[in-house]
This record gives structure tokens, C-alpha cells and sequence, in this order.
């Protein structure tokens, strides 16, 4: 059986704008500079859900609740050395307190769907938000 690279990502929506992150520009994280969700990898031992509430909670040094998973993307590329899930969930603040303190990542924005194209954003992150904004936000209905 094949290990694989576990990692989350948080959809996570205030006002009709999708909440992100632009990434450090450290050599060691992949797509370095770039935008994409908040989230990251999923420790040995721990949940899928745990380990999106402990990043969030890293992160932006907020509490957040998770109100469903969406799906799971798994992808290979001669860039990794692994196989790689991401799995995503649909985020929302805890109360009223959304002020964001950032912890990782050179800032955040929020984005409105037609902006996300234009930006310099990972390539699963944006199919992930398309993908919600299609069959969660506008309730388009998938005929096979």
C-alpha cells in the first residue's frame, strides 16, 4: 500500500468573499507566494477534522467550527514524492469575533469568486472553492 500525504484545507466565507491566504515564500512549502485556503498537513495519529481545527486555530489564532466536509481531491505529480489527499471543509467563525491575527502566510484577503481567477492561486484550491461556489452557493444541480 502506497503512503500518502494527508493534508486539509478550509473554505471559509464572510460577506460572499472567500476568505485566503497568501503563502510565505519559503522553498520548502509548495507553491510558495501563491493564494489558496488556510489548512496544511495532517499530523500523524490525528482526524481529519481535528488536525483543520488545530491549522485554523494556528493560523489566524481564531476559533472556527467546521459545518461539513466537501470532498476529497487525491492527485500525484512528478513534483511530490508522494500521493497526495486533501480533503476540504466548509469553516465558519465561532460568535462574533473575526478578527483574524496571522500567524503563517504573508497576509490574508477576502475575494469575491470573479477575483479568484486573476489571482496567482493554487491550482486544487481554486478548483476546491469553483467547486462549492457551484453546488453550495449558486445550488446548480449535477445531471449525470
Amino acid at each position: 500500500m502506497i503512503e500518502k500525504k494527508k493534508s486539509v484545507g478550509a473554505i471559509i466565507i464572510k460577506n460572499n468573499k472567500y476568505l485566503l491566504q497568501k503563502r510565505d515564500t519559503k522553498k520548502k512549502i509548495f507553491f510558495p507566494g501563491f493564494w489558496g485556503v488556510f489548512g496544511g498537513s495532517v499530523e500523524k495519529y490525528e482526524t481529519e477534522k481535528k488536525a483543520i481545527l488545530r491549522e485554523l486555530n494556528e493560523e489566524l489564532s481564531l476559533k472556527l467550527k467546521i459545518k461539513s466536509k466537501l470532498f476529497k481531491l487525491n492527485f500525484k505529480s512528478k513534483f511530490f514524492k508522494k500521493e497526495r489527499d486533501r480533503s476540504y471543509f466548509q469553516c465558519e467563525f465561532v460568535g462574533q469575533k473575526t478578527k483574524i491575527k496571522l500567524n503563517e502566510g504573508q497576509k490574508f484577503g477576502y475575494f469575491k469568486i470573479e477575483e479568484l481567477k486573476k489571482l496567482n492561486i493554487i491550482p486544487w484550491d481554486l478548483q476546491a472553492i469553483i467547486y462549492y461556489d457551484l453546488f453550495y452557493v449558486k445550488k446548480k444541480k449535477l445531471i449525470p
